[in-house]
């Protein structure tokens, strides 16, 4: 699976090379909620060093999964989401890079809303699924009486988001930072019930 998933991050690279004389010196790599460009990277970053470094987080992130198995804390079926989030935000951001740079018309906010979407409907789809051992008490400091239920509420949460996300496409951009934000705002609630359960 790693190996698969690593091979996945590093063949957009192909792309890249196959158009790497068509592509500016410069190139777009961020954009503001309007579409607006407001950051760029050399073109040799962008075709080679992007993939490597979504190959690198992505390490991090399944290396993480795999100590929680070791330690007998597996959830199988979030280790696999974990395992694909990376290379589909490689290969969709990678895409959308080089085409822009390409010159051609690219929806920025469309595919970046639905990617965003996607993977918070995943998660919180199998976040309930993590057994309550692997949590980081380090982190969130919850109690094992509360931690399944915290666990349960936010991926409620997550997937409730995902949706919202997905509709504010039918609204002005505006509409999408709104659901993101409020999104955040929940979060660090249900953190802070959190702690609070803990506390008691």
């Amino acid at each position: 699976s790693l190996l698969v998933t690593s091979l996945v991050i590093l063949a957009p690279i192909l792309y890249g090379v196959s158009v790497y004389n068509q592509l500016p010196a410069r190139m777009v790599t961020h954009w503001g909620f309007n579409d607006q460009p407001n950051g760029w990277m050399a073109r040799p970053m962008v075709v080679f060093g992007l993939p490597i470094l979504m190959l690198l987080i992505h390490l991090v992130a399944v290396g993480a999964t795999y100590h929680a198995s070791a330690k007998g804390h597996s959830a199988p079926r979030m280790q696999r989401v974990v395992a694909w989030i990376f290379p589909v935000i490689t290969i969709v951001a990678y895409t959308i890079t080089i085409r822009n740079g390409l010159g051609e018309s690219v929806d920025i906010r469309l595919w970046t809303v639905i990617m965003v979407a996607g993977i918070l409907i995943f998660i919180g789809n199998y976040l309930p699924t993590v057994p309550p051992e692997s949590v980081n008490k380090g982190v969130f400091h919850l109690g094992k009486a509360n931690t399944q239920s915290d666990l349960r509420s936010t991926g409620y949460c997550l997937v409730l988001f995902g949706v919202l996300t997905l509709l504010s496409l039918f609204f002005p951009p505006i509409v999408t930072v709104i659901v993101l934000v409020l999104f955040i705002l929940s979060l660090l609630v249900l953190m802070m019930i959190s702690y609070h359960k803990a506390a008691n």
